[in-house]
């Protein structure tokens, strides 16, 4: 059996929005096989960092295997990436009926906030959140930068146009 053929048939990939962000892998995981640790109960979310790591995960997704595991490659993947501020991104669904993410770039100085659950962050340094709508992750981001308070500096970049992607 392939996870590309049951557990990863529907996936769909979220292109990177800035050059300093990662892209997502957005798994919609079927009903049998979904559960409350799955953002909204359904999808699973990999983080990918380059081009030759959306080609091994590919591969692996489409490698013959004798049972059903889960599509976790690159989730313990130290990232390559560095980060000098908490960066957030937000990710549009490259097509109707697929979630909106919220996605975190943690700076190395802040991982430790997390030692106490080493499966906090993806990679060691994202955390993400899945949305029905836009609203919702505009809101959930206002109430995480409401937590700096005076601390938070927000800036707004714009992202790349054009940027959408399909698996």
């Amino acid at each position: 059996m392939r996870l590309s053929d049951e557990l990863a048939a529907q996936r769909r990939f979220y292109a990177m929005p800035l050059i300093t962000a990662p892209s997502v892998m957005v798994i919609d995981i079927p009903q049998n096989l979904a559960g409350a640790g799955l953002a909204l109960g359904r999808y699973y979310i990999v983080i990918v960092e380059a081009n030759e790591e959306l080609a091994e995960f590919e591969a692996f997704l489409a490698a013959d295997r004798v049972a059903m595991r889960p599509p976790d490659l690159l989730d313990r993947r130290p990232s390559r990436r560095e980060a000098g501020a908490i960066g957030f991104f937000e990710f549009a669904p490259p097509e109707p009926g697929w979630p909106w993410i919220l996605l975190c770039h943690w700076p190395r100085n802040f991982t430790g906030l997390f030692d106490t659950d080493p499966s906090a962050l993806a990679r060691g340094a994202y955390s993400m959140e899945a949305f029905q709508d836009r609203d919702a992750l505009q809101s959930m981001l206002k109430a995480h930068i409401a937590v700096f308070g005076d601390l938070a500096s927000v800036r707004t970049v714009p992202s790349l146009s054009g940027v959408v992607g399909r698996a």
